[in-house]
């Protein structure tokens, strides 16, 4: 889509049955616009590497949406971007926080579990916060976000997401 072609893609409608859709940029996006958006795939967990071996460079804003959550180090990418963000820069962050071993280790969780000394919860959330500050950046903006996956034509997920936005210092 950067280079301003149409891309295609298949959604799931019943079992075995999809359906072709394509995505297109709005009229009027033009080259110009599309030469500053970055699209990669890659580990997130290996932010601060790939900005060491020059395979991505540094952005004035990152997206995390729905990923935090479903990394097997979430630590990791939450100190990598102090890495892959400019001063000033902004992370938004969407996440539900509905961790699952099939995906982070249990040991690997920011909360949503209980403190082995004192009992005391811990909440996802107020880890984030701490992670965050120690690497450089500030809670700009905290709401709750309702969202919607569809899964198929008939069945659809209901989710609250805690979105957040943070500037680097």
């Amino acid at each position: 889509m950067q280079s301003g072609e149409q891309v295609r893609f298949r959604i799931p409608m019943e079992a075995d049955i999809g359906e072709d859709v394509t995505a297109v940029h709005e009229e009027g996006v033009s080259e110009v616009v599309r030469e500053h958006v970055n699209f990669f795939t890659g580990d997130a967990c290996q932010l601060k590497e790939y900005v060491e071996s020059g395979t991505v460079g540094t952005y004035d804003g990152v997206l995390l949406s729905n990923l935090l959550c479903r990394l097997p180090n979430p630590v990791a990418c939450l100190h990598g971007l102090s890495h892959v963000v400019n001063k000033g820069g902004i992370v938004v962050m969407v996440t539900p926080f509905s961790w699952l071993e099939e995906y982070t280790h249990r040991s690997k969780w920011l909360g949503g579990f209980h403190d082995p000394v004192s009992g005391d919860p811990i909440y996802s959330s107020d880890r984030l916060e701490d992670i965050m500050e120690e690497v450089g950046f500030e809670k700009i903006y905290d709401e709750e976000m309702p969202l919607v996956i569809r899964e198929h034509q008939r069945k659809y997920q209901y989710i609250i997401s805690q979105a957040t936005a943070w500037k680097k210092k």
